[in-house]
């Protein structure tokens, strides 16, 4: 009877540090969205994108004739699915 005692005991001693851990990661989870939600943002005016230099100007858009394309082939796909 004595074993089962001191298991019991030993588990509540458990319990409790883990309940104070979560107080503790709960407490540094609302510092740190404390933290982000205050943090000063940049106007829009004032933001700039950084140049990818990857990326070479614009990117081109469809021709005429490819938007017809691309339209008559999603007509077919949606009446297709619609059957």
């Amino acid at each position: 009877m004595r074993e089962i005692t001191d298991a019991i005991k030993a588990r509540r001693t458990q319990i409790t540090q883990l309940q104070k851990e979560v107080q503790a990661l709960k407490a540094a989870a609302t510092a740190l969205r404390r933290k982000r939600a205050t943090k000063v943002t940049r106007s829009k005016t004032t933001r700039q994108r950084t140049p990818n230099p990857k990326v070479k100007g614009k990117r081109r858009g469809l021709s005429v004739a490819a938007k017809e394309a691309v339209s008559e082939r999603m007509k077919k796909y949606w009446a297709k699915r619609k059957k």
